[in-house]
C-alpha cells in the first residue's frame, strides 16, 4: 500500500475508531457504585485513585513521548489501547486496593499514549494544503459526534444494566476497549521516515529538551496551552460538581443517566458543527466558551444558594449542564486544531504531550481545591468560588492572548512559526 492510500485509509477509519475509543463507554455512570458496592472499596479509596490517575498522567508523560517517537504512532496507539483494555479487566477481576493503584497507573500510561498518537496520527494522514485544518476538524468532529451519540445511549442504559447484573456494563466497557484495540491495528504509520528508533536515550532527551525550549519561546503556543490547562480543569471538575449539585437540590439518582445522556446528545450535535462556531465567532471562540461557562457557574451557584424554589434551582442547573454540553462538543476539536496549526509530524507529538501534561496538572490542582471546598461548604458556594476565580483568570489571560493567537501567518514572530517553517 503506497503512502497516499495509507493516509486515505487512516482518515476513513478514524471517525469509527474515535466513536469506540475516545473515552470509556458504559463506565462512568456506574463506576463509583461498582467499586463501592461490588468491590467493597471505600469512597475515600476511590477518590484517592482518581488523584493517583492524574498524577500518573503527569509523571509518565515524557515516557509516553519517548515510546511514541521510538516505536512510531501506530504501534504506540496499539499499546495504549491494549493497556486501557487491561486496566478494565483488572477492575473486573481484582478486589484489592493495590489493584486500583495499578489500574490507575496502567490506564494513565494507556491514555497518555492515546492522547499523543490519536490527534497526530490523523494530522499526519491529511495531505498538506491550505485546507488541511478544515479537513482535520471535519474528520475529528465526525468521530466526536459519533462518540457522543454512543455515549448518550450507554449513559441512558448503563444504570438499568447495572440493576440486572453489575458486571454487565463493565464487560461491555471491556468489549468496547477491545474493539478500539482491533481498530487501531487497521491504521498505517504515516511519515515512517520520521521515527527515531536508533537514537540514544541521552540524545533523545536532549532533543526533547530543545523542542520544549522552542515551544516555550512561542507566545502563541504558551497562550493556547495555558488556556487548555484552565479550561480543561474546569470541564474535568464539572463532572463531579454536576452530580453533587443535582443531589443537593434533590434530583433522584435514577435520572442522572438520562440527564447525562441528554448532555452527550447535545455535545454530539455541536461537535459535528464545530466549523460553525469557528466561522461565526472567529477569534472570539475561546473567549465566548470560557466566559459563558464561568459566568453561568456564578449565576447557578447564586440561584441555588438563594433557594428561591426547586424549579428555579433545577432550571439553572440543567441550563448549566446544557451549556457545558454545547461548548464541550466543539471545544476539544477546535483546541486540537489550533495547537496543530503551524506544526509538523516531528513536533506535534510533543505539543500534544505537553497539553496532556498541563491539562492533568490543572486537573489535579483544581480537583484537590474543589474537594477542599466541598469539605467546608456547599456545592453551590463551590460553583460561585470557582466561577469567580476563573472569571478573573480568563479576563487577564484572554486579554494577553489578543495579540498572540488568531493572527495571520505574516503577523506571527519567527518563534511562533519555527515548526511550520520546517515543513
Amino acid at each position: 500500500m503506497n503512502e497516499q492510500m495509507m493516509k486515505k485509509n487512516n482518515m476513513r477509519i478514524f471517525p469509527l475508531y474515535k466513536m469506540f475509543s475516545w473515552d470509556l463507554l458504559f463506565y462512568y455512570a456506574i463506576s463509583f457504585l461498582f467499586l463501592t458496592q461490588v468491590k467493597k472499596f471505600t469512597a475515600s479509596q476511590v477518590l484517592l485513585t482518581d488523584s493517583f490517575y492524574a498524577i500518573f498522567r503527569v509523571g509518565f508523560q515524557i515516557f509516553c513521548i519517548n515510546i511514541t517517537d521510538l516505536l512510531g504512532k501506530q504501534k504506540s496507539l496499539l499499546i495504549g489501547n491494549l493497556l486501557v483494555s487491561i486496566s478494565i479487566l483488572m477492575i473486573i477481576l481484582g478486589n484489592e486496593f493495590y489493584i486500583l493503584i495499578l489500574y490507575s497507573l496502567i490506564q494513565a500510561i494507556g491514555y497518555g499514549l492515546k492522547g499523543i498518537c490519536e490527534p497526530t496520527l490523523l494530522s499526519d494522514s491529511i495531505p498538506k494544503s491550505s485546507f488541511s485544518s478544515k479537513i482535520y476538524s471535519k474528520i475529528d468532529a465526525k468521530g466526536s459526534s459519533l462518540y457522543y451519540i454512543f455515549d448518550a445511549i450507554s449513559s441512558a442504559t448503563t444504570g438499568f444494566l447495572y440493576v440486572v447484573n453489575p458486571y454487565i456494563p463493565m464487560i461491555i466497557c471491556f468489549t468496547c476497549c477491545l474493539i478500539s484495540t482491533i481498530l487501531s491495528l487497521a491504521f498505517e504509520e504515516p511519515n515512517k521516515h520520521t521515527n527515531k528508533k536508533s537514537v540514544s536515550f541521552i540524545s533523545y532527551y536532549k532533543d526533547i529538551l530543545t523542542t520544549f525550549k522552542q515551544i516555550a519561546k512561542s507566545n502563541r503556543l504558551k497562550s493556547l496551552l495555558t488556556f487548555s490547562l484552565c479550561f480543561g480543569a474546569i470541564l474535568s471538575v464539572f463532572v463531579t460538581l454536576r452530580s453533587s449539585i443535582l443531589v443537593d437540590i434533590g434530583v433522584s439518582e435514577q435520572y442522572f443517566g438520562l440527564i447525562l445522556a441528554g448532555m452527550q446528545i447535545i455535545s454530539s450535535l455541536t461537535a459535528s458543527k464545530q466549523y460553525l462556531f469557528h466561522n461565526i465567532l472567529r477569534n472570539r471562540v475561546l473567549t465566548s466558551f470560557s466566559l459563558s461557562i464561568v459566568t453561568t457557574f456564578i449565576i447557578t451557584g447564586l440561584l441555588v444558594t438563594c433557594n428561591i424554589s426547586f424549579v428555579v434551582s433545577l432550571v439553572s442547573v440543567l441550563f448549566t449542564i446544557l451549556l457545558v454540553g454545547i461548548i464541550k462538543g466543539p471545544y476539544y476539536t477546535l483546541i486540537q486544531k489550533y495547537l496543530n496549526s503551524f506544526s509538523n509530524p516531528n513536533v506535534n507529538t510533543k505539543i500534544f504531550a505537553i497539553q496532556s501534561l498541563l491539562d492533568n496538572f490543572g486537573r489535579v490542582i483544581l480537583s484537590f481545591f474543589a474537594s477542599f471546598l466541598l469539605g467546608i461548604t456547599t456545592t453551590s458556594y463551590t460553583f460561585i468560588i470557582i466561577g469567580s476565580i476563573f472569571f478573573v483568570i480568563f479576563i487577564f489571560l484572554l486579554n494577553y492572548m489578543k495579540t498572540k493567537v488568531g493572527l495571520r501567518p505574516d503577523e506571527y514572530s519567527k518563534e511562533d512559526l519555527i515548526f511550520w517553517n520546517q515543513n
